[in-house]
């Protein structure tokens, strides 16, 4: 019995070391890629930069950034400006040829963005990642593209700081890039078999991109265990009941750091409360920060008579319309956005890149027509919705996160007041 307690004792330990490196890989991650939401702000404004601007942009990037070795400027697909130069001068000229070497890829202009999921060999033969952002100088309509930024993020410096290194000196460790265009090039770190043999796995979220954790142990468990820990129960005497209550405790002690972890909403799979709030307190200390006066705006949205559909079609119906609302409201919004359900029928959208009120005025009109112009079919009835969007732009004088979710609230309930009761 103690060599079971042992067993579960450890599994549990090993899958909450897991938990903890998907939450990191995913927070420093997007942490950096939110950093090069700037640049096309930047470009949009001046498509004429200089070196010297270039320079100072991209340094100041990478002092900021937690991972990223180099970034590339590709106007019409052609890298021209690298930084840092030294070391990387082999990444002048076409941008697929720059994204790899053996791989063929799509025009960045063809996609809305994002994290290639998997590794690229890096000329110094380490692994990197690259993430690419498409330009175009009328944002939000995005029709007369300008060209595309890359930056290299440094994967061994990522896997490292979460912890990935630390984890694999006690256990088979796997990382698999899914959704990829590569089946070779999908395995990011260790071996395949570990999936296969793997006790816990996590799924890692990324824009436009997912990777597996896989954890697993060749010699079993009890391999990974000393003689004290094998026999502590039999020495010590611990009662059975007493055993039990422990390991109901370990249990309910990795059910509640998991959840607190988690940085996706269990019903419709968008980011939650605690993950839009981290990025949205990133893109304000990025904008407050800022010499080019880079804004941002902040939707609220609240769905009008959602009560109503769950007393009149139940809460099953109420679930089928809030993650067809998340759907929705993705496919209305560029890549560089990010929606989350923040709670019950609220969603916020954080829109990077916005230099005037009428660029939210678009996205405000496109999110409704894809949320009000269709109705929702549940069994074998109609919901139609209706909602109410408050928009606040990012102002200079805004003290801190709290200002800019006041003055959206504020909107939210003023349009909301205008509707018929």
């Amino acid at each position: 019995m103690q060599h079971q307690y042992v067993i579960q004792n450890e599994k549990e330990s090993a899958r909450e070391e897991l938990s903890i490196i998907r939450s990191q890989l995913e927070s420093l991650i997007i942490s950096d890629i939110y950093l090069v939401n700037s640049l096309p702000v930047i470009i949009a404004s001046n498509p004429e930069v200089t070196q010297q601007q270039w320079k100072r942009i991209a340094a100041n990037i990478i002092q900021r950034s937690s991972h990223i070795e180099a970034i590339l400027l590709a106007p019409d697909d052609v890298v021209r400006n690298v930084y840092p130069t030294e070391g990387n001068q082999h990444f002048i000229g076409d941008l697929d040829r720059t994204e790899d070497i053996n791989r063929p890829r799509h025009r960045p202009h063809s996609l809305k963005q994002a994290l290639n999921p998997d590794p690229i060999r890096l000329s110094n033969g380490n692994l990197g990642l690259i993430a690419t952002v498409p330009i175009y100088v009328d944002p939000p309509f995005n029709h007369r593209y300008w060209g595309a930024c890359s930056v290299i993020i440094d994967l061994d410096g990522l896997l490292n700081e979460a912890g990935v290194f630390q984890l694999a000196n006690e256990y088979d460790v796997a990382i698999l890039a899914i959704e990829s265009t590569d089946v070779q090039d999908s395995l990011i770190y260790g071996l395949q078999q570990t999936f296969e043999n793997a006790f816990t796995t996590e799924f890692v979220h990324f824009p436009h991109g997912n990777w597996l954790l896989a954890a697993a142990t060749e010699h079993g468990f009890l391999s990974n265990a000393n003689w004290y820990q094998l026999n502590s129960p039999r020495l010590i005497g611990y009662s059975a009941l007493f055993m039990v209550s422990i390991a109901f405790f370990a249990v309910y002690r990795l059910y509640h750091k998991a959840r607190t972890l988690s940085l996706h909403d269990e019903l419709t799979g968008l980011p939650n409360r605690r993950y839009f709030m981290f990025t949205l307190k990133h893109q304000f200390s990025i904008a407050k920060r800022s010499l080019s006066k880079e804004r941002f705006a902040l939707l609220n949205i609240d769905l009008d008579k959602f009560k109503e559909i769950n007393d009149s079609y139940g809460h099953d119906a109420g679930d089928k319309v809030l993650k067809t609302v998340g759907i929705r409201i993705q496919e209305a919004i560029r890549a560089s956005d990010v929606v989350a359900r923040v709670g019950g029928d609220e969603f916020l959208v954080l829109l990077p890149r916005i230099m005037e009120q009428k660029n939210t005025q678009v996205i405000v009109a496109s999110i409704l027509n894809n949320l009000c112009n269709e109705p929702i079919e549940y069994d074998s009835k109609q919901i139609r919705l209706q909602a109410s969007i408050g928009c606040a732009i990012y102002d200079q004088e805004m003290n801190s996160v709290e200002d800019i979710l006041r003055a959206a609230d504020a909107q939210m309930y003023q349009e909301k007041s205008h509707k018929k009761p």
